[in-house]
Formats: structure tokens, C-alpha cells, sequence
């Protein structure tokens, strides 16, 4: 009883925080960062990513979920008369690209530029972390292999200090990723922009690590049944290992897990991406080809009929049959495309980084150091005790927890955006 309490305090309490992030969010990406930036400054931001086929998705941690970049800001392509052309010629000669800010300025500024779409990002990503977070406490319960880990009780504990850590988190790896690929791009001009991308996300989740591993912690040991809620863990860690050493435990563990999987998303996100344009282009190709081969057939037959001699260029009715146009090849993907194949490439990244999750989980829950307190000890003492398959546990609810999570941000996402935005 006391602990259905707990997951019912839990939820309510997680419901209170997303609408607090959402209030402070827009505050202080309206307000505070606003202030901190020259007024008449409009900036065109490229906030794409490899991993989105650079359309405006992002995924904000080895959770999958994808979180949606601010595309380019542009003025109306229609512009009427009067007071209202004076001012968007005065906004179209202040815009620039961001070259000309520090880092920091260019974080804020990257703030600012995509502040709606990081509020609707936002929401969506708390509705989909909460919808999911019963999943991602299975999968803890089945890597510390507890008894019944389908159990009711205490599926929604430590929701509330999840939240608080992951949608900052998204805000942060964001922020920064643009930082890191702006201050790449200019010192390394020569080398292809994939591997920018890609660093530029790395060093990305590497930044926004500090502000997660706290939370990640908080939530593990909540799932894994060593504390009821946020607060007693919260004292319990301080209280045995201090601030660094109490929440920052598994730390190595959870970059040796997020780096791997990065690499691994970005990679497997183009292939899937490029697998799937090249089947779109043949189908088209293909439909063009039979199309044109049925016109052709069409002009000999009223060649024939007519008793005329025609230009093999020319039809009955005038038109030239080398004017069908041949449809332009697909170099992008739809939203939802992106988010499928985001979805694919998330799902295959969490499968072959379930070992190194693992050792993450272990280590953060350890509070005997029994597992040795790093990477290395630890993957020997699963070796020693379990064998090859203790680094699998959890293998099907971690790679469960992609897809819909994918769905249900893209859902939440786009109607925040319709209905708000």
C-alpha cells in the first residue's frame, strides 16, 4: 500500500514539474535570454543534425527520443508595401549568421532563435518520457534481476526527478551542440560536415551529462527500490557518499554507454536513411519508365491510324513527348520519415549498446562497490558471475522503449505546435 502511494505521489508530482518546465522554459528563453542579447539582433540558425537527415529532429539522449531543432528563420517571401516593408528590410539587413558570435552567444542566441520550438519540444518530451517510464523501469528491474519485475507497484517512481533531468538535459545537448559545431566548422573548414555532425553531438551529450547523471542516479536507485521517492534519495546518496561521489557515481559508465550509442545512432540513422531514399527514387523511376513507355505506344498507334508521318518528338496533340518530366530525385525526408527512421536506427543503436547500459545501471545503484566502481571491474565481475549473456539483461525492454517513445514525441510534438504555436 505504501508504495502504491508513493507511485500515485509520483505521478502527480511529475504532472506539476513537466508544467513548471514549460512555464520556467518559456520565462526564461523569453525573458532572461532576451535581455542578454542586442535587441535588433535576428539570426539565421542552421540547427540541423546528420542524425535527422538535417530536417529538424534531434535525439536528445540514448533514451531515442527525438527532439526538434529550430530550422532557418526566413522573411515572407510576399512582401507588402508601406510600414510593414520598411521594417522587414530593416529586419532582412540586421540578419547574419551566427560567425560573428562567441560561444556563449551563440548558445543564448540558439536559445532564443528555437525557444517555441524547444517549449513544444519540451512537453513532448516529458509526455513521452512519462508515458514510457514504466518500460524503462522494467528493463532497470530485469538488469538488477529482481523477482517479478512486471510488477505494478512502483512503476512511475522517481518520474518526477526523470523529468527534471532529462528535458534540461535536451535543452543543454542542443545549445551546445550548435556551440561545438560552430566553433568546428570555422577552425576545420577541410573536413566533411557528417563528422562535425556527428562530434558536435558527442561533445553535445557530453556537456549535457553533467546536469543528467544526478537525475539518472535519483532514478535508478528509485527503480531499483532503495529509496520510496525523490527526496529520501536525495538525502540517502548525500548522506553515504556526499555530492560527487554520491551523484555523480556511474558517470564514466553512462559517457561510455551515450558516446557508442551516438556513433551508433548517426551511423545507422544515414544508412537507413539512404536505404530508404534509394527504394523511393526506383519506385519513381520505375512508374516514370512505364509511363513514358505507354505514351510511346500511344503515338505509334496514332501514327498508324492517321496514316502520318509524325516526329518521333511529337503526338497528336502537339505536345513533344520529350517534355514528360522526369520527377526530381528525393534528397530529404518528411517529418515523419525522419522520425521512422530515427525510430529504426534508435532501436538497432539501444540493442548493441545493452551491454554497456548494464554496466551504467550496475554501477549507479552500486553502493557497496561491489562491481568495483568503474567500466572495466565491472564488466569482469558480470563476466565472472552471469557470463556473455548478464551483459543482455534488459535487452527487450530497452529496444522496446525506442519506437513508441519516437511516436508518442512526434504526436505530442506536433500538436503542441498546432494547437500553441
Amino acid at each position: 500500500m505504501r508504495k502504491l502511494t508513493s507511485s500515485k505521489n509520483s505521478i502527480s508530482s511529475s504532472m506539476w514539474i513537466i508544467g513548471c518546465l514549460f512555464l520556467i522554459f518559456s520565462l526564461a528563453t523569453d525573458l532572461s535570454i532576451a535581455s542578454s542579447l542586442p535587441a535588433s539582433t535576428t539570426t539565421t540558425t542552421s540547427s540541423t543534425l546528420a542524425i535527422s537527415d538535417r530536417k529538424g529532429f534531434a535525439s536528445g539522449s540514448s533514451s531515442g527520443i527525438m527532439i526538434p531543432l529550430h530550422r532557418s528563420s526566413r522573411l515572407p517571401t510576399r512582401i507588402r508595401g508601406g510600414a510593414a516593408a520598411n521594417n522587414n528590410n530593416n529586419k532582412a539587413a540586421s540578419i547574419h549568421s551566427l560567425s560573428g558570435f562567441g560561444p556563449i552567444q551563440t548558445f543564448l542566441q540558439t536559445l532564443r532563435d528555437a525557444r517555441k520550438h524547444l517549449a513544444a519540444a519540451a512537453v513532448a518530451r516529458s509526455v513521452s518520457i512519462f508515458g514510457m517510464y514504466p518500460v524503462d523501469t522494467i528493463k532497470t528491474r530485469v538488469q538488477l534481476e529482481q523477482a517479478n519485475p512486471l510488477r505494478l507497484a512502483g512503476l512511475y517512481a522517481g518520474v518526477g526527478g526523470s523529468l527534471f533531468g532529462q528535458v534540461p538535459y535536451g535543452v543543454l545537448t542542443f545549445g551546445s551542440y550548435e556551440m561545438y559545431k560552430k566553433t568546428l566548422t570555422e577552425k576545420y573548414s577541410n573536413i566533411k560536415p557528417i563528422f562535425i555532425y556527428a562530434l558536435s553531438a558527442i561533445l553535445g551529450d557530453i556537456t549535457g551529462s553533467g546536469w543528467l547523471c544526478p537525475s539518472e542516479v535519483v532514478k535508478q536507485q528509485i527503480q531499483a527500490g532503495m529509496y520510496d521517492n525523490v527526496g529520501s534519495a536525495i538525502q540517502g546518496i548525500w548522506k553515504k557518499k556526499g555530492f560527487f561521489k554520491g551523484f555523480y557515481q556511474g558517470y564514466v559508465g553512462g559517457l561510455a554507454r551515450d558516446i557508442p550509442f551516438r556513433v551508433a545512432q548517426l551511423t545507422s540513422y544515414e544508412v537507413t536513411k539512404n536505404l530508404y531514399l534509394r527504394i523511393q527514387n526506383e519506385k519513381k523511376m520505375m512508374t516514370t519508365t512505364t509511363t513514358t513507355s505507354q505514351q510511346q505506344q500511344s503515338i505509334a498507334w496514332k501514327e498508324k491510324r492517321n496514316r502520318k508521318k509524325w516526329s518521333s518528338s511529337t503526338n497528336s496533340g502537339g505536345k513533344s513527348s520529350s517534355s514528360i518530366i522526369i520527377p526530381a530525385k528525393k534528397t530529404e525526408l518528411s517529418s515523419i520519415e525522419a522520425a521512422v527512421c530515427g525510430a529504426i536506427a534508435g532501436s538497432f543503436s539501444a540493442a548493441i549498446t545493452t551491454p554497456l547500459d548494464r554496466i551504467k545501471t550496475l554501477l549507479m545503484i552500486d553502493s557497496t562497490s561491489a562491481y568495483g566502481g568503474s567500466v572495466v571491474s565491472c564488466a569482469q565481475t558480470i563476466w565472472k558471475q552471469e557470463g556473455p549473456s548478464g551483459f543482455f539483461q534488459g535487452l527487450l525492454p530497452r529496444v522496446g522503449y525506442i519506437a513508441p517513445s519516437v511516436a508518442i514525441f512526434f504526436i505530442a510534438y506536433e500538436n503542441v505546435q498546432q494547437r500553441f504555436f
